[in-house]
């Protein structure tokens, strides 16, 4: 039976973490569990199964040792201490000096939260953690470590520095440095450059270097260089001032020489002094920003690594005001779109004001509700301007009939449009009526494997619109005439419980000649609506789904739209994966005529460690591949190596663009090299 003795210590609870600092209180009672206690003079001596608890830690070994008269606390032989949580530690000697509050750990290994360490030793001196012949990693079993013959930590300033630090793959040494400052906090310093070769074949350089300014904002600066002929620098800001406060900026400046290189190849300008003001934030219910390049091909000349950016159609500038009231919204907004596609600045657009109202659903009795919207918009394009207000209040009513549920929606609308230029106006009326109801939702099939439920609903829409020759600026501008019943249809499929299908059919019915083209747009005649199909099967284990849509028009006796996507995991093993996808897409306009039409796959693999993917995206209508990328690396948890290739076609110029890249990542941290690139 185990003897238990309290030893009254004050003992200052600071344990080791790795690569951060806990600072815990200190604490008087110390609880100690043996097999066998013995006391020789002033020294306690606990041996066998020796646990002691302190706190929220526990601390496990073979033997634990008390000098009272030197105030010195030992614990030897497999040594264990954990929080039970993100701490698990062992080592071969503890030794915790009471006077001092120092403490030494001998030949300790461990888990601290997602991270791995091991240590000859450790000692722990006030705000500094201090170890020799250190590693860490994220990986158990050490596939890339961080050593160091020597460590410091300044649990205060967030500053680790390392002498003599390498960086290992697999025990192969990546990266020596003799001097290394880690940090754990914002410090400024020289982030990782991104160097290599860019599509057109030049050199690049781009050093950025942060700038910790305080803890509520920094500054980035970056140096740019390119050898075909651009320079430039960038400097990006961001600061929190309040807490609803937030600023942040991107401004950049190139100096392009390179008037005959090949990225101004088919164009008929050329801008030497090139910039970018870019930024957003907010204050409080006020949020803005702004987008302003020099040219409309600046995205495409400067952001190669980033395709997101690269190929935007269009910046945004905006200011917006929100107020958000349990009763209400309301929106105060202007928006400038630059378009980046033409020169012609005719082709711009300011939204200024826009000024929406929402008034959110009121409750009149059990069954109404009533809510309200309205909004003031102001159009300018180049020279002319268009007004537009429209007020839309909307009544709904729902009402159980037995146990048929039926809603009512009742919305009249008015719309009044003015040209300033001209001095047009015109005044457009109505309203919307709707009404839906379910007719039946049960099992149409059911047996002891398979079930097939499937309900019926119908929704009758009535909108007396006299079509008038109204602007085109956006959604609400689009008024039809209706008198519609739309039929819709759910099914789906179960096997064993799990659901392996679905099919929805919709088809409406225009009582009044005419329908809006579910593709472009346009008005063309006929009472039966294009049916609508949406489809998506799948095993039950998911190792095979085919999902997709269709429209078909009857007008044209034809399909005018489709979109569907096929993917199989082939091959699923703990050592293999081969997984493939398909898709494919087709819209027609209201004539028929093809508008776009393209058919992606890829292919991905893995044996082992070992992965390989491929991509392409072909164009139908230019006849080509647009784009094509292969992916070949070796994967562990904590690195991986491969080597990248993508194609881009470029529509405006007519040739491809490509780029090889080594990708190199430890630690979740990506490594990207440009190898080559070129113009084709």
């Amino acid at each position: 039976m185990g003897l238990k003795i309290k030893l009254k210590l004050l003992m200052h609870r600071r344990l080791f973490l790795l690569l951060l600092s806990v600072s815990l209180t200190y604490a008087n009672l110390l609880y100690l569990d043996a097999e066998k206690v013995k006391k020789e003079g002033k020294v306690f001596i606990a041996e066998g199964n020796a646990n002691l608890t302190f706190g929220k830690y526990f601390l496990k070994a073979r033997r634990v040792k008390y000098i009272k008269n030197q105030e010195e606390l030992i614990a030897e032989g497999d040594v264990f201490l954990t929080d039970k949580k993100d701490i698990f530690l062992h080592a071969k000697r503890v030794v915790y000096y009471l006077k001092t509050k120092v403490v030494e750990l001998y030949w300790v290994e461990g888990k601290v939260k997602e991270g791995y360490f091991k240590s000859d030793f450790v000692k722990l001196r006030g705000d500094l953690y201090i170890f020799r012949d250190f590693c860490a990693s994220k990986c158990g079993d050490y596939q890339a470590e961080l050593c160091a013959k020597k460590f410091i930590f300044n649990s205060t300033q967030g500053k680790g520095t390392a002498y003599n630090a390498l960086l290992k793959v697999e025990k192969v040494p990546i990266f020596y440095t003799p001097y290394y400052v880690f940090l754990t906090k914002r410090k400024s310093g020289f982030l990782t450059p991104l160097v290599g070769i860019d599509s057109y074949g030049g050199f690049i350089y781009r050093q950025p270097y942060f700038w910790a300014i305080d803890p509520y904002s920094d500054l980035t600066i970056t140096a740019d260089y390119r050898s075909a002929g651009m320079k430039g620098i960038g400097f990006q800001f961001r600061k929190y001032f309040s807490n609803d406060f937030y600023l942040e900026s991107l401004n950049q400046y190139y100096y392009d020489s390179s008037e005959y290189s090949r990225w101004w190849e088919g164009r008929d300008y050329y801008r030497k002094n090139r910039f970018l003001l870019y930024g957003w934030g907010y204050k409080g219910k006020l949020q803005f920003g702004w987008d302003l390049p020099s040219d409309i091909d600046y995205y495409y000349d400067v952001f190669f690594f980033d395709k997101d950016s690269r190929y935007k159609s269009f910046a945004k500038s905006y200011l917006n005001y929100s107020v958000k009231d349990p009763k209400f919204t309301l929106n105060l907004s202007g928006k400038y779109f630059y378009n980046l596609s033409t020169r012609n600045r005719s082709a711009d657009l300011l939204i200024f004001p826009d000024v929406y109202f929402y008034l959110k659903p009121i409750r009149l009795g059990k069954e109404f509700s009533l809510d309200l919207t309205s909004e003031v918009t102001n159009f300018y394009q180049y020279n002319k301007n268009l007004f537009r207000w429209r007020i839309e209040p909307k009544l709904k009513w729902r009402h159980i009939f037995g146990k048929t549920p039926v809603t009512f929606y009742f919305k009249p609308y008015y719309v009044y449009y003015s040209s300033g230029r001209y001095g047009n106006k015109k005044h457009i009326g109505g309203f919307d009526l709707k009404l839906k109801s379910l007719l039946y939702d049960y099992d149409l099939v059911r047996t002891s494997v398979w079930k097939l439920f499937s309900s019926f609903e119908w929704v009758y829409e009535f909108s007396p619109f006299e079509e008038k020759n109204t602007p085109n600026y956006d959604y609400f501008d689009q008024f039809s005439k209706k008198n519609t019943v739309t039929l819709r249809n759910l099914n789906t499929i179960y096997y064993k419980g799990v659901s392996v299908g679905e099919i929805i059919l919709e088809q409406p019915y225009n009582f009044y000649n005419g329908y809006n083209f579910p593709t472009d747009g346009k008005w063309v005649s006929g009472k039966i609506l294009p049916l609508k199909v949406y489809y998506e099967f799948n095993t039950p284990s998911r190792d095979i789904s085919f999902s997709g849509k269709l429209y078909y028009d009857y007008q044209l006796s034809k399909v005018v739209y489709t979109s569907n996507s096929f993917s199989w995991k082939a091959v699923k093993t703990l050592l293999t994966e081969v997984n493939l996808k398909i898709s494919h897409s087709l819209s027609k306009d209201h004539l028929g005529k093809r508008q776009s039409e393209g058919i992606s796959y890829g292919l991905s693999a893995r044996v082992r460690r070992l992965y390989a993917e491929i991509e392409n995206y072909y164009d139908y209508l230019v006849s080509k591949n647009v784009r094509t990328s292969l992916d070949l690396s070796y994967r562990k948890k904590c690195w991986s190596l491969g080597i990248k290739y993508e194609r881009d076609y470029d529509r405006d110029s007519g040739k491809y663009e490509w780029r090889v890249m080594i990708v190199f990542t430890v630690f979740s941290n990506p490594f990207n090299f440009l190898l080559t690139g070129g113009r084709q």
